[in-house]
């Protein structure tokens, strides 16, 4: 039976497909196998305890890049984060605290920069800053005693340097230990064999592994030798032989190049590193030929950590031209290798390549709908991202990749995914576990049942049951097209018809999406239905193929089968078709400089407004921009932006009074701090403007309440969404949404009081568009911020 909507107004909940994006660091609690931790790049956290029925969303300021279950006590669990400090929770992942830097000594909290990265203001004299921390340890014999290992997102010196810190009082001060070469911590390991007093450590990171002990302070930690042709590590792991007593060391990594061949492989000790062993049982060989035989890379690699025998082995098998047979037969494959004997052997447990997704894996729609290549990224793209043994019971395993979660309870003989519910239909709900970006949601003027949502990545989906459950909306896309779905107009005469704007280009309108130069390669353009977002079919004669289109915006006064629209292309401007979209012409008459055409407003009397995004042209940087047009974009009038801002984002305007306006910004970086964001208001139609919103705030989207247009809503990247019922004058948190990363606000059109939030990362939040006020937050108050 479909799960409902819950018929509460005063919370929030996602909805969706669920999965979908990057998933990772799957961490299962050592006291309870059906309690884990997942975290994604988006700045989401998800923690289950039902093995994965259903998650929680939890929000610790941005991306968590590190769990650690304390050994001895279930309750308590710690979370280092890619800048914003370590957090402990004494119950279980419902709240959690600050712990470092020490949160009475925050004094502020900054969000800086074009993704709104975290950086605690803050008078702790050991908190070196903005630090990504990767590794989190604790000693199991005094549990009071913690580690972390993290490296500054600085200067390239300090991103290639890691330091190791040390509590002997549940993170209530600590001390620097050392610093070592490596980006990132892969796993601290405490020798328990040594003395309560003085810890031997090992330090696994990218570039090495050293060792010191708890009362070493400053100076060259000691460098363990490894076997000569090892050059970078992958992942690491440390784990107990129940039988010896000894601890093992392992270790996946790229080796030099031997006669232009790149060997990488798996690496065990037994003795603490004084001596390695390469163990998988073919080494495998990377070359730069076409012709060469070419063997797993061998990424990610997890253990038990009381039963070294049973190892778990991320790989992807690239094209493989079969020596023994001369033929010519290409094998990708991706998927876990396991040994139960310290990787003396090894056997595929799962096992899927770039057509077939593996046989004993219960996949849903993520597996249905992509093959390993998603989205013609290929068996790399597609690889496992993540793994998570249990520490007593290596045969439960939790494992992520570039789309789903999924877990096995019987060694790796079966898998079955965890993010999504199936229904007899064909159709599918979240658990709760999303990890996708979108941008609109949409209502079809005939049902009010149907609507969709726009996304990065997975193109469209669409509902008819009101949000229930979901269906995929990519039928007749090619997968470059199909990546990302920017926008939908339905034909409010035209039953059944609608249009999208699709591209391969996902994140717009980031800057980050233009470094690259690769962007004017992307393809897209627009798309037309004419079932109701069952089938789709290009519609796009006169752009060029690679027209990624960001927005539409539909002409009411057209006639029905004759439309007139306008679609904003990006890097290309404007185009325009009166022939219900099967044809479109360049309309850039008076546009200059920037042709990052990001979203078109239509007014009651026709008259255009353009947003212009900021971004690259040619490696500089470049200010977004705001015109106009009378005349059916004819011809554009350029209008001043508010003073100093140079990012438009979203515009909307009062239905009553069209001349009053409210314009979303991203603020820039100036010396450190952010300028000129917020929200604009203006009652001229953009002949002049004064702001009305913290003008730091990274402001993403706007709504206004047609019938009360004194109240607006706005969703930003700075932990919140706001809402005001004097044009601005004042405004208001809608507690209970916890999220960093925020998209746009859209008033549900028929549920009174009810809003949607679309998101950068989890997909749509439903809830009350005046909060819900008895939420508790993730966090609890830090410091001065209290």
């Amino acid at each position: 039976m479909a799960k409902q909507l819950s018929n509460r107004r005063d919370r929030w909940e996602i909805i969706g497909p669920g999965g979908g994006g990057g998933q990772f660091l799957p961490t299962v609690s050592p006291h309870d196998p059906n309690l884990a931790l997942i975290a994604c790049d988006m700045t989401g956290a998800y923690i289950t305890r039902d093995g994965g029925r259903s998650w929680r969303h939890f929000h610790l300021r941005t991306v968590v890049s590190s769990f650690r279950f304390d050994p001895v006590n279930p309750d308590v669990i710690y979370a280092g984060s890619s800048s914003a400090g370590l957090f402990r929770s004494e119950d279980k992942g419902e709240t959690w605290r600050l712990i470092f830097p020490d949160p009475d000594k925050v004094t502020d909290e900054r969000m800086v920069g074009d993704h709104s990265s975290n950086i605690w203001v803050s008078s702790d004299a050991v908190w070196p800053g903005a630090a990504k921390i990767t590794a989190v340890q604790i000693d199991r014999e005094q549990t009071n005693q913690l580690y972390v290992g993290l490296h500054m997102q600085g200067s390239e010196e300090e991103r290639r340097t890691t330091t190791i810190y040390f509590s002997v009082d549940r993170g209530k001060s600590w001390t620097e230990l050392f610093r070592a070469n490596g980006a990132a911590v892969h796993g601290i390991h405490i020798d328990t064999d040594s003395p309560r007093e003085r810890r031997r450590l090992y330090v696994f990171t990218d570039s090495g592994v050293y060792t010191a002990d708890s009362a070493f302070r400053g100076g060259e930690p000691e460098a363990v030798a490894l076997p000569r042709q090892v050059r970078d590590i992958h992942h690491a792991c440390a784990a107990r032989n129940p039988t010896t007593g000894n601890t093992v060391f392992f270790f996946t990594a790229a080796a030099e190049w031997e006669e232009q061949v790149l060997v990488s492989g798996v690496w065990k000790s037994d003795d603490k590193g004084q001596s390695w062993k390469p163990v998988n049982s073919v080494i495998s060989r990377n070359h730069a030929s076409p012709v060469t035989r070419l063997l797993p890379e061998f990424t990610l690699l997890g253990a038990s950590e009381l039963d070294s025998r049973t190892l778990y082995l991320g790989a992807a098998q690239y094209p493989e031209i079969a020596e023994e047979s001369g033929a010519g037969a290409i094998i990708e494959s991706w998927g876990f290798l396991k040994s139960v004997d310290e990787g003396e052997s090894w056997e595929w447990v799962l096992k899927s390549d770039s057509h077939v997704t593996a046989p004993n894996l219960k996949g849903s729609w993520v597996e249905n709908n992509y093959t390993p290549s998603w989205n013609g990224i290929g068996p790399k793209g597609i690889a496992p991202l993540g793994v998570g043994v249990h520490a007593a019971d290596p045969r439960i395993c939790y494992a992520t990749d570039m789309g789903s979660t999924y877990r096995t309870l019987d060694g790796g003989e079966t898998w079955e995914q965890v993010y999504a519910d199936e229904y007899p239909d064909g159709s599918v709900s979240s658990r709760g576990l999303d990890v996708t970006t979108c941008y609109g949601v949409h209502f079809d003027p005939f049902d009010r049942s149907h609507i969709a949502i726009s996304y990065t990545d997975i193109g469209c989906f669409h509902s008819l049951n009101g949000g229930r459950t979901w269906r995929h909306s990519i039928g007749g896309m090619t997968p470059a097209w199909g990546n990302t779905c920017y926008w939908l107009v339905f034909d409010p005469d035209v039953r059944g018809r609608v249009w999208g704007a699709w591209g391969s280009a996902h994140d717009l309108p980031r800057p980050k999406m233009m470094r690259s130069g690769r962007f004017r390669h992307y393809e897209g353009g627009v798309g037309k239905s004419d079932d109701g977002l069952v089938s789709w079919r290009r519609s796009n004669a006169g752009m060029p193929e690679n027209s990624v289109t960001t927005y539409l915006a539909l002409d009411p006064s057209s006639p029905p089968g004759n439309r007139t629209l306008y679609a904003a292309v990006f890097d290309k401007g404007v185009y325009k078709s009166t022939d219900d979209g099967n044809t479109w012409t360049l309309k850039n008459s008076g546009i200059s400089g920037n042709f990052n055409a990001w979203r078109i407003v239509m007014l009651p009397d026709s008259t255009l407004y353009l947003l212009v995004a900021r971004g690259l042209r040619r490696g500089k940087a470049v200010d977004g921009a705001l015109y106009r047009s009378i005349d059916g974009a004819e011809s554009w009038e350029r209008l001043d932006l508010p003073d100093g801002a140079n990012a438009p984002n979203d515009l909307v305007f009062d239905p009553g009074n069209p001349k009053r306006m409210a314009l979303a910004c991203w603020p820039r970086t100036i010396d450190g701090e952010e300028r000129d964001g917020g929200v604009y208001a203006t009652g001229d139609g953009g002949a002049s403007w004064r702001s009305i919103f913290d003008s730091s705030k990274h402001v993403y989207g706007i709504a206004i309440d047609p019938n009360r247009p004194s109240t607006m809503f706005i969703n930003t990247f700075d932990n919140g969404a706001y809402r005001t019922d004097d044009r601005g004058e004042t405004w208001k948190r809608l507690k209970g949404y916890n999220f960093k990363w925020g998209h746009s606000p859209f008033i549900d059109p028929y549920r009174e009081n009810m809003l949607y939030l679309t998101t950068f990362g989890s997909s749509v939040w439903h809830g009350p568009d005046h909060g819900d006020d008895e939420a508790f937050e993730d966090i609890y108050p830090i410091g001065a911020l209290k």
